[in-house]
């Protein structure tokens, strides 16, 4: 696991000093103007800038914290060997670094810029900036997640499935995660609503919104990803559990367990494409289009920021 915590380290470092750098910095606003499809006044442009790269250095930081307990246990857990890999990397990275990201907005929903200030009249909901689908489809990956890790946990209390490879492998890990990055994106995305969103003009109240949109869109998508990650690990632990618990015993398990191998193989893939039928069906749309017919009537970025 030695191994394993100095990667983590590294990748968190890396990701938790590259906001710091100019052009990528650059590069996130640019992004996100793309999204939005307008320019952002120039006025504004470096405090988007900060904003954006707060949540890239809070995955950053998460996952350096997740490398550093990783080393942590690697020196003080007899089974750190056995319990490393590639699959165990990727785990903690997800958890973490969705975690850490979240945290991110969690501590710091909103800020104004300084000047004077107006502000809407009404409280935007999260029904205003993400679409139904998107919201659904998120729901549908946390349960799905949610099953499958607990399902494979609850497995190796049957003879067919060997407790030992299914709790040295990534799934606590992650039967712990998501219900706990589910919970700190709901309340981060609590925070950004609550956040005050003060604007000197409507070019201003627009980019918030945008950004808002976007920051809940990520939010939205963080416990749904280490979901996913779950599907994809929980085959391949179930396969090794079923292996181990098969030698053990002298024999290969039951008709059901077999098909339940199979069924953890084809989950992701089914899952991920029933999402794209439904995100590409018609009638679909972005949370940037989503928020501008909800909030601004429909009206472009850039009619909104040339009329201000």
């Amino acid at each position: 696991m030695l191994a394993d915590a100095v990667v983590l380290i590294v990748v968190g470092a890396v990701a938790l000093l590259l906001p710091s750098y100019g052009p990528y910095r650059a590069y996130l606003r640019r992004r996100l103007v793309h999204k939005a499809g307008a320019q952002v006044p120039a006025d504004q442009e470096a405090f988007l800038e900060s904003r954006v790269a707060v949540r890239a250095q809070g995955g950053g930081m998460g996952i350096v914290v997740a490398g550093l307990c990783a080393l942590l246990l690697s020196r003080t857990w007899a089974g750190a060997e056995e319990a490393s890999g590639g699959l165990f990397v990727l785990a903690l990275m997800f958890v973490a670094g969705a975690a850490g990201a979240v945290l991110a907005e969690l501590l710091r929903p909103g800020d104004a810029a300084p000047g004077p200030r107006t502000a809407r009249a009404t409280s935007p909901t999260v029904e205003d900036y993400l679409p139904p689908r998107q919201r659904t489809m998120a729901r549908v990956f946390v349960a799905c997640g949610v099953l499958a890790t607990v399902g494979t946990l609850l497995l190796t209390a049957t003879e067919w499935f060997d407790v030992g490879a299914v709790l040295r492998s990534p799934v606590p890990v992650l039967a712990v995660g998501i219900p706990v990055v589910a919970l700190l994106s709901w309340l981060a995305a609590r925070r950004v609503l609550d956040a005050p969103q003060p604007a000197r003009d409507e070019a201003e109240l627009y980019w918030q919104d945008a950004f808002r949109a976007e920051t809940l869109s990520s939010l939205s998508l963080a416990a749904p990803l280490v979901s996913l990650l779950a599907l994809v690990v929980g085959g391949s632990v179930l396969d090794d559990a079923a292996s181990a618990a098969a030698v053990a015993a002298g024999q290969n398990g039951p008709a059901w367990s077999l098909a339940l191998l199979i069924g953890g193989y084809l989950a992701p893939f089914v899952l991920v494409g029933v999402a794209v039928l439904v995100t590409s069906a018609g009638g679909s749309r972005t949370e940037m289009e989503h928020f501008r017919d909800r909030l601004w009537g429909g009206r472009t970025a850039a009619g909104v920021i040339g009329e201000a």
